[in-house]
């Protein structure tokens, strides 16, 4: 069996609210006319934490019910590779997993040890196996698995500071420097054999990606467009970025899609104001607009007004064959619900110039029509 069937993705998905099953309401009809769809799961859920390898910042645990509004939402599979999945420890992690599991839905990236996190997920949609492998480059030290240890499957990058000659071919001492990052040449070996094994027991294979710099609008570093093309070079059909509290462009590299970053859609971050004395939000702030610090009428969502544009990615085949990447755009409310908009319409442009403006950021040679078919009652915009 065959035929056309569509794959979604969405960014970071973490509930913490007291309506959870509420979170996707206004997105629904969307979601629902997806085959098969993927999230970031960027958080834990537990109503046990405990002790983290190593201090990390802000720490992501929701209880356990929380999670029981991801089933009825329609996702399938979810990514556990990113920077908070071992917030609550390994035993947070284990329960995570476990919640997903009970919901129905598969999880990539994390495990009980390093072969266990970089096992794929192996979904069946319209007699296609369809495998999904997923990672993480930003980490806490300590989250990665290892042979032995649970955690997150890591690929690592190394980061570099060049100071250039000037104009006057001079090299001036505490000029600013460029920054450069490489992913380790080994990792780059463990990506393409583990894609190799997944294509050999599957016919499409997804890749996913924990990713870039979170506070900084379309930048795209270095290692991102490495590992994409590296990914897709050992046969990965579609590459999933996310991280980014900002949505990045869309490339088409080999005719396949790399989502660079789909920015947050269902993410709960509630209490900064409660968590954190007046002194440690002012350091926040002097980071500078982009950073996490609270924001009028937004309670669950602290971060730049930008951060409230995101989309759901579209990839729509015909059996094995890629037919067309699209995209719904959407805008997150004041009840941090994603809430599809119509293309063509002021908000829905909004959206739809923003991603065109971060593509050009980053130099991508990707444009956007607004001529897609419809899902879920809503028109695609189409990548080119």
């Amino acid at each position: 069996m065959s035929g056309r069937w569509v794959l979604g993705a969405v960014g970071d998905v973490f509930l913490n609210r007291p309506d959870p099953h509420r979170a996707f309401d206004c997105v629904s009809p969307v979601l629902k006319d997806v085959d098969l769809l993927f999230g970031n799961c960027e958080g834990v859920y537990t109503n046990d934490p405990r002790s983290v390898p190593t201090a990390s910042g802000f720490r992501l645990i929701s209880g356990s019910s929380n999670s029981e509004a991801l089933g009825p939402a329609g996702f399938h599979v979810m990514s556990c590779a990113n920077n908070h999945t071992v917030d609550a420890g390994h035993e947070g992690l284990a329960a995570t997993l476990e919640a997903l599991k009970t919901q129905g839905i598969q999880s990539a990236g994390a495990g009980g040890n390093a072969s266990e996190a970089r096992r794929p997920a192996i979904l069946t949609c319209r007699g296609l196996k369809v495998a999904f492998l997923a990672f993480t480059s930003v980490y806490p030290p300590g989250y990665e698995a290892r042979e032995r240890s649970a955690g997150v499957a890591a690929m690592r990058v190394h980061t570099h500071y060049f100071v250039h000659p000037d104009a006057f071919g001079r090299v001036e001492p505490g000029a600013d420097p460029q920054i450069r990052t490489f992913p380790f040449p080994e990792d780059l070996t463990v990506l393409a054999d583990t894609i190799r094994e997944a294509k050999a027991c599957a016919d499409l294979v997804i890749v996913s990606f924990h990713w870039g710099k979170s506070t900084q609008a379309g930048l795209l570093t270095d290692y991102e467009k490495l590992y994409g093309h590296a990914a897709i070079d050992a046969g990965c059909d579609v590459v999933i970025g996310h991280h980014h509290h900002l949505l990045r462009g869309i490339e088409l590299y080999r005719g396949k899609p790399i989502f660079y970053g789909l920015g947050h859609f269902a993410f709960d971050m509630p209490g900064l104001e409660q968590a954190l004395g007046e002194d440690q939000l002012q350091r926040l702030r002097n980071f500078g607009d982009y950073a996490i610090y609270p924001r009028e009428g937004y309670p669950r969502l602290p971060f730049h007004p930008d951060s409230r544009m995101t989309m759901i990615g579209l990839c729509c085949f015909d059996g094995r064959d890629l037919a067309q990447v699209c995209f719904v755009p959407c805008l997150i409310n004041t009840e941090n619900q994603p809430v599809p908009l119509t293309v063509g319409e002021a908000r829905g442009e909004q959206v739809v110039d923003y991603v065109r403006a971060v593509t050009r950021l980053a130099k991508l040679p990707t444009d956007y029509v607004a001529d897609g078919s419809e899902i879920g009652g809503y028109r695609t915009v189409v990548v080119l």
